[in-house]
């Protein structure tokens, strides 16, 4: 039996400020395939303009829409959370989520409704899910080359993504793959995931303490804590319309910054409020779920606050402001101060 049957998917989309451009890209493009959805739930993260109309104007009769505005922007955990919730009242077998801005190429569909999902099972056991590979996204150049991935133990005592205990390079932290080629992910973001509904039904809600920033990654390991195996297939992608603020900011070699070395280095303070939130919502999600051992975990915390001083923070005033800014971030994740921040606070 094919992976991906007719009428088999709910797609959900979360749109923010004016995307209408790349929204109507998105929604043409998975109109050819039409015979795959059942529904297609849109939520509006702050009405900048009637969602409802525009989708009308579109004119694609083979598509059902069933809309949501939030009148507030109320980031990502606010839009996904609403429209996760809404998928699991009236969703179809599989929920496909996208973000605005990208969309599933004709490849893509042709892969998932000839791959055989039995076969698949039998290895990887009944709870599936598929997170799409987005080449012009995924930062892990190696993901397709190596034979085995990380699992839960990899994350232990991490205060966001980082551990000393890393450089040790435990065995215990790698899992070998049954198949080379399918690569496993403990975490996933919500672009391009792909679950299904009864896999999904004593999943704890979206966070919304989160705001933006990483509660899809809190959603993806509470999936993979349930049994769900989240795999990637090199065949399966999607395409992203425009890159990400984090793709835009790299190095003269082409390698990405962290999201620390974006905060301090910069010197407008307008980019302050993205890493903030990666940085806090981080160091909550490691706080929350993987301190295991507390020596490690605090030490592996004096480590991430330091560090940076000496090896990303230029000596300058707006180098100074920008490190206080990030304990500001690590201490506010760290004492669970979370939700929306007031942006006012970093004029300064």
């Amino acid at each position: 039996m094919a992976y991906l049957q007719k009428k088999e998917l709910t797609v959900l989309i979360v749109t923010y400020q004016d995307h209408r451009v790349f929204l109507r890209e998105t929604l043409t493009k998975l109109q050819k395939h039409a015979e795959f959805v059942e529904n297609v739930i849109i939520v509006q993260n702050g009405a900048e303009y009637n969602i409802h109309n525009f989708v009308e104007s579109l004119s694609i009769p083979e598509l059902t829409f069933i809309t949501i505005t939030n009148s507030e922007n109320q980031g990502s955990a606010g839009g996904f959370g609403i429209g996760i919730e809404k998928y699991q009242a009236i969703g179809a077998p599989k929920l496909l989520i996208l973000d605005d801005d990208n969309y599933i190429p004709n490849e893509t569909f042709d892969f998932l409704k000839n791959l055989d999902d039995k076969k698949v099972r039998a290895v990887y056991g009944e709870k599936i899910a598929i997170s799409l590979y987005r080449p012009q996204h995924d930062m892990d150049v190696t993901r397709f080359q190596r034979e085995q991935d990380v699992n839960e133990h990899f994350f232990e005592n991490t205060v966001h993504k980082f551990s000393v205990m890393h450089k040790l390079h435990s065995s215990k932290n790698y899992t070998q793959r049954p198949i080379r080629e399918i690569c496993e992910t403990y975490i996933a973001p919500y672009s391009g995931i792909i679950l299904e509904k009864q896999d999904i039904v004593n999943l704890e809600p979206i966070q919304r303490l989160y705001y933006v920033y990483g509660d899809d990654t809190r959603f993806t390991i509470m999936m993979s804590r349930a049994g769900i195996r989240i795999l990637k297939f090199k065949q399966a992608v999607s395409v992203d319309l425009e890159q990400s603020w984090y793709q835009n900011n790299t190095k003269q070699n082409g390698q990405e910054k962290s999201d620390v070395q974006l905060m301090l280095e910069t010197d407008n303070v307008n980019k302050l409020w993205r890493p903030y939130y990666q940085i806090r919502n981080g160091v909550y999600t490691g706080k929350q779920l993987f301190k295991k051992n507390n020596s490690i975990f605090y030490l592996n915390l004096l480590i991430y606050c330091v560090m940076p001083f000496f090896v990303y923070m230029p000596k300058t005033k707006a180098g100074l402001r920008n490190y206080r800014f990030f304990l500001s971030a690590v201490f506010c994740g760290l004492f669970g101060k979370m939700g929306e921040i007031n942006q006012k606070m970093f004029e300064v």
